[in-house]
């Protein structure tokens, strides 16, 4: 059926004197319809559509399921295409009473009868459920630029039950450990630390987040650990999940940046504050009707928890860090290079500092490990004489002292074999052994978890602690011993494929842990 539009547009070509072959062209139709059409009244045509619109057509059978079809399929503004339509119908209905071009030519006219309304459609955005005092606080990131061409990075939190607000800038973008400190500047503003954070899937918290299992940057993931916080992770493009705070970047914008100029970011802390109490948490929201510095000091203070002490704090006397050791064994720390002991190369390390001494710390115990006298010198190297290997000692020495721990064969055949697979690596991988070793293992579990790794042909350090952590949880929690059950199945696959047997413990340790229900 030709639509009114359509109609209209042949006796408009008609009216300014074209050709009917020019009329087709321009408007894209069959020269056949052009001249049907060229001479029809308006009456006959509306005879016309009256017949198009009550003649019985072969898919009306199915007329308010192809409506719903193409009107769910269409709400984003995508094309559905008369092909995927009639395929649907086929695989609900088998044989169909007419081809794909007859349905492509009933949706065509009930797209132009108005049937089918594929309007772009607005999602329904509902009000949340407001969340407990002390439950929720939320977290994003915003710029602003200021005078100079230079940009301010915008911190951004607010408690989700009073809506109390803080706001913290900087002049460079966020590094992991800023946002740790930022963090907790907002909980000691706030007068305590909530159950759970709310933040966006960004890279200085969050690696990677697949079907709901969340993979934290080591620094984060320390941080929460240490401060008992859960982790809310919004869902991309998911305004819902976290309106109040996204609200507050902008809220920011608008009523604290737009009528002010800065040239510099140091200029902007003294005002910022001073508006966060006044203007941010001193007048009524408009979204409760409240005053937020009010509800926060009646209703929700009470409800957060203490503020522990942090090894990132940073406080005029000190501040708290991480950093990387590298493949020599050193850190970088204020232009300077500070040794750790040789069983840390390749890991992280936290250091604390003040106005006399660098203090380096074991991230998981907290335990001291280093202390260097700062220099005030820049570019230079400080190695204590305790961190210095002795001359000729190398790759031998160090797997010959390892082994001096114990006359287990088992554990001897295993070093051996760690040397000939990683020798490249020799240094990260006897650290590793050594601070392993140095967690006091139980001997029996130990034994077990270098036979399996033996037969399973993964014999890195990192695969040894993983499976020890596995046997000593299902000796300790009487989980099934799932390892040993693993066994015959890793070494029958290591005989008939050498691809099998290389593969990294990991894998064997993810599927255990599905089916011990998650226990790592």
């Amino acid at each position: 059926m030709v639509s009114v539009s359509v109609y209209k547009d042949i006796q408009r070509c008609k009216q300014f004197g074209k050709e009917k072959s020019a009329a087709a062209r321009e408007l894209g139709l069959a020269r056949g319809t052009v001249r049907k059409f060229w001479n029809m009244k308006e009456r006959e045509y509306d005879a016309y559509r009256r017949r198009a619109l009550t003649r019985r057509h072969r898919f009306d059978v199915y007329r308010e399921e192809v409506i719903t079809i193409v009107e769910l399929n269409a709400a984003d503004g995508e094309t559905v295409h008369g092909s995927s339509v009639y395929d649907v119908l086929e695989e609900r209905h088998g044989v169909l009473p007419g081809s794909e071009r007859t349905l492509r030519n009933y949706i065509r006219s009930l797209q132009e009868t108005g049937a089918i309304d594929t309007s772009r459609r607005t999602p329904v955005r509902r009000p949340q459920a407001e969340s407990a005092p002390g439950d929720q606080m939320q977290v994003d990131f915003g710029e602003q630029r200021i005078d100079g061409g230079k940009k301010a990075y915008i911190y951004a939190a607010v408690l989700a039950a009073s809506r109390a607000r803080y706001v913290a800038v900087q002049d460079h973008p966020f590094r992991t450990v800023e946002v740790i400190r930022h963090t907790l500047d907002a909980f000691r503003y706030f007068g305590g630390r909530p159950k759970t954070l709310v933040i966006d899937q960004d890279r200085l918290m969050t690696v990677s987040e697949n079907g709901g299992e969340i993979r934290h940057t080591a620094e984060f993931e320390h941080f929460i650990r240490e401060q008992d916080i859960r982790v809310w992770l919004c869902r991309k493009a998911d305004p819902e999940s976290k309106g109040k705070v996204e609200n507050l970047v902008k809220f920011v914008k608008t009523s604290f940046f737009s009528a002010r100029r800065f040239t510099s970011v140091d200029e902007i802390h003294a005002p910022l504050e001073a508006w966060l109490m006044r203007r941010a948490n001193g007048k009524i929201h408009q979204a409760t009707s409240r005053i937020p510095a009010v509800v926060l000091e009646r209703e929700e203070l009470p409800a957060l928890r203490v503020v522990k002490e942090s090894i990132y704090d940073q406080r005029p006397a000190e501040q708290g860090d991480t950093r990387k050791v590298d493949e020599k064994g050193m850190i970088s720390y204020l232009g300077n290079q500070y040794s750790v002991p040789a069983e840390y190369v390749e890991s992280t390390v936290a250091v604390r500092s003040d106005r006399l001494h660098l203090r380096i710390h074991d991230v998981d115990t907290g335990a001291e490990i280093a202390v260097h006298r700062l220099s005030e010198r820049k570019g230079s190297t400080f190695v204590l004489e305790q961190h210095r290997q002795p001359r000729g000692y190398g790759a031998e020495e160090a797997y010959a002292a390892l082994a001096a721990g114990s006359e287990d064969e088992m554990w001897t055949g295993y070093l051996e074999e760690n040397r000939v697979r990683h020798g490249r690596y020799w240094r990260e991988q006897t650290g590793r052994l050594r601070r392993f070793l140095d967690t006091d293992p139980d001997r029996h579990i130990l034994a077990e978890a270098v036979s399996f790794c033996r037969e399973a042909g993964s014999v890195g350090a990192g695969d040894l602690k993983y499976a020890y952590e596995h046997l000593w949880e299902s000796h300790d929690g009487n989980l099934p011993p799932l390892l040993e059950h693993a066994r015959p199945i890793v070494a029958a696959r290591s005989d008939e494929s050498p691809r099998v047997a290389k593969r990294r413990l990991r894998y064997y340790s993810s599927i255990v842990s599905l089916v011990a229900g998650g226990v790592v």
